[in-house]
């Protein structure tokens, strides 16, 4: 019966010392997303965006690459929220006062009259959530007291 049971024990310590050895050995895969800026690639805005970039894939241990192209590379600059929604970018760098002319409300969230703490929590806690996701027309109806 012990013998049998050591067996056993030994058998899974094998087999879960094989599946593991596999698993350590495989490298996650890469993923590169296309993102477009509005900027010039000689605007310091752009190479703030690369050093975005730079860094992600730093962090991310080159698992996550950002392809940090500038103004009018795939799109022209003021489409790049559109190419986005499109699926041709994954995504995009820019400011959000640019879209005014789509949602009126793209303008909070361009340059918060208050520090960044503050934006959160208006976004989080003061109804705001509505504004946030871009939804023409949309109201709150949360509020909250002081």
């Amino acid at each position: 019966m012990a013998v049998t049971m050591i067996r056993h024990f030994i058998g899974v310590v094998v087999l879960t010392a094989t599946l593991c050895t596999g698993a350590f050995a495989q490298a996650p895969a890469s993923r590169t997303i296309k993102m477009q800026s509005s900027w010039p690639a000689s605007n310091t805005l752009q190479e703030h965006f690369k050093i975005f970039a730079e860094r992600t894939e730093k962090l991310t241990q080159g698992s996550l690459k950002i392809d940090a192209m500038p103004a009018g590379q795939i799109v022209p600059a003021f489409e790049v929220l559109d190419a986005t929604s499109r699926k041709v970018l994954d995504g995009w760098h820019s400011i959000a006062y640019y879209w005014v002319g789509k949602n009126p409300a793209a303008a909070l969230f361009a340059a918060p009259r208050a520090g960044p703490s503050e934006w959160i929590t208006w976004i989080t806690w003061a109804g705001s959530t509505s504004a946030a996701g871009c939804r023409c027309g949309a109201s709150s109806t949360r509020t909250t007291s002081s």
